[in-house]
């Protein structure tokens, strides 16, 4: 189901944290990890912008300046150099298979392009000074799991092993999606599995709820169900605690774009308090 899993990786503890729960998921389903450093394009040519005369419209005719730059830019490619290096032997050490990239340009921009390639992705959630802003700010994390082509399986702060899933389901097309995922996920690896549908006082909910055990009597998977009243996003991360899930599986905005963009959604709470490792289906 994962056959190509993509980590940015940058060096910091969190990025190796990925690293160390995408391992875990390649060594169940015989993945292949492709590391992926970007060097911050902005970083390296900063220099070039701030050499540049007021009244001159091309940047970069300083020649100190110029040094300066192209001093910063090899620097980053060292230290990417490294941090790919002990990526490759992490791997290695762990049996997993590892294929490594270093790439120079918009870090968000690089990995969404990357991710287009990859079956799962699997980023930390803070990164070398990328940490995430709250629901209606940018950050590297934030933007990755929003528009990432693939699932993106956000890290926590240690590596979990995933033996319990939650399943967040409410009927959208993404949550179907997840619901695939992590069912297949829990029939594959003998984990449990536990699918919720969360009732926020709308009538509808109680059909989605038995339209849901009938899918998982057809496919032939075992689960519990539950059907809770109350907010979806404190919901999911009371049953998360109560049922001692490992890994919670959800759709990626699956309803209102427009007002995900000035209110947050049930993912970003979710991703930013749970204390497990979150599974966002596209």
């Amino acid at each position: 189901m994962f056959d190509h899993i993509l980590v940015p990786v940058d060096g910091s503890n969190d990025g190796w944290v990925a690293l160390e729960q995408a391992v875990e998921v390649a060594r169940e389903e015989g993945s292949t990890i492709q590391a992926l450093f970007v060097a911050d394009s902005r970083i390296i040519e900063a220099p070039y912008w701030t050499a540049a005369p007021v009244d001159d419209p091309l940047p970069g005719g300083d020649a100190e300046q110029t040094e300066v730059a192209l001093t910063i830019g090899q620097m980053i490619s060292d230290f990417g150099d490294k941090v790919l290096v002990e990526a490759e032997r992490r791997c290695q050490e762990a049996g997993v298979s590892c294929k490594v990239e270093y790439r120079v340009g918009a870090v968000v921009n690089e990995i969404l392009d990357a991710s287009e390639h990859a079956d799962l992705v699997v980023i930390g959630r803070y990164g070398q000074g990328a940490a995430w802003a709250g629901p209606n700010f940018g950050s590297v994390f934030e933007a990755v799991v929003r528009h990432a082509k693939a699932p993106v399986l956000a890290a926590q702060a240690e590596v979990r092993s995933l033996l319990k899933i939650l399943v967040a389901y409410d009927g959208s097309p993404r949550a179907m999606e997840a619901l695939r995922i992590g069912a297949n996920f829990a029939k594959s690896h003998d984990r449990e599995l536990v699918v919720l549908v969360v009732n926020e006082g709308h009538p509808e909910m109680q059909d989605v709820f038995a339209r849901l055990k009938d899918w998982l009597a057809r496919h032939d998977v075992a689960a519990k169900t539950l059907f809770e009243e109350g907010s979806p996003a404190e919901t999911i991360l009371r049953v998360e605690r109560e049922e001692a899930c490992s890994l919670i599986v959800m759709g990626a905005y699956g309803h209102s774009r427009f007002l995900q963009i000035f209110f947050g959604s049930t993912v970003d709470e979710v991703v930013h308090q749970a204390i497990t490792p979150v599974l966002v289906c596209h």
